[in-house]
């Protein structure tokens, strides 16, 4: 198995930082969620904001694979980051800089799921 898979596989079998917190309703905590109709993956995520940097990530979703490792991987790209500086990036550049791996064409609305909710929730 190519390194590639290795990870994906690691962080699909053991995801990071899911979850969600315990009081979703704090006014630092931004969510988001979405979902994949044609294949029913579906991904939330929570993020703590303090002084305008993600401090604290969570997620929750049910999904493929991909999806999984996918959420997992952006998880943890996602502390530490400046929310401006998520909020300018493109969704291409989340999945090159956050997510960190590609996927043929059929499977790229799996790959998306999660920089789409992030997205989202970087707007809201």
């Amino acid at each position: 198995m190519d390194m590639y898979r290795e990870d994906v596989m690691d962080h699909y079998e053991h995801p990071r930082n899911q979850g969600s917190f315990g009081d979703a309703q704090d006014k630092d905590v931004l969510t988001a969620r979405d979902s994949n109709a044609s294949c029913g993956d579906m991904v939330k995520f929570y993020i703590r904001i303090a002084k305008g940097k993600i401090i604290e990530v969570k997620w929750e979703g049910i999904g493929c694979a991909i999806t999984t490792a996918a959420a997992s991987k952006l998880s943890e790209y996602l502390q530490g980051q400046s929310l401006k500086a998520v909020q300018k990036m493109s969704e291409e550049e989340l999945v090159r800089e956050g997510v960190g791996f590609e996927v043929n064409p059929g499977r790229s609305k799996c790959l998306t799921l999660p920089v789409k909710v992030v997205k989202k929730l970087c707007r809201s």
